[in-house]
């Protein structure tokens, strides 16, 4: 059973994705300031980290993101960086993956569909399995 960190603020978020991903037999944790996400990537061990980016007003998701990579040196960890920066901050450029300043997997805008959140985590996971054409 794949492990997920979700390090979000927001309680409800955290809910929601908890419930989508436990339904899709995921064993999910979480953390909502920088520290607890520290501490639950060295602790719980995760396969995948979803990380938001203002925790709780700023952009400490940058910082985490740098942490885990470059003091904990988990290169091969999965992050992916799910965030609404681009709808509550005037920002005048976009973010995207970086492997210097910004060294996370995948970079995607809240909100997320279910289904798009599940085959996200499962292709950065190389769990997806393609429906057949024809089921038996």
């Amino acid at each position: 059973m794949p492990k997920i960190l979700i390090i979000d603020d927001d309680p409800d978020f955290v809910l929601t994705v908890k419930m989508i991903l436990d339904t899709h037999g995921f064993q999910v944790a979480s953390a909502q300031t920088p520290q607890e996400g520290i501490e639950q990537v060295l602790s719980f061990e995760p396969d995948l980290v979803i990380l938001d980016v203002m925790i709780p007003t700023g952009y400490e998701g940058f910082q985490i993101a740098r942490e885990i990579r470059e003091q904990h040196k988990l290169i091969d960890l999965p992050i992916f960086m799910l965030t609404n920066i681009h709808g509550v901050k005037e920002v005048p450029y976009r973010f995207a993956p970086d492997e210097q300043y910004l060294p996370v997997d995948l970079f995607l805008d809240k909100p997320i569909e279910p289904e798009q959140l599940v085959d996200t985590i499962q292709d950065m996971l190389g769990e997806r399995r393609e429906e057949p054409e024809h089921p038996l």
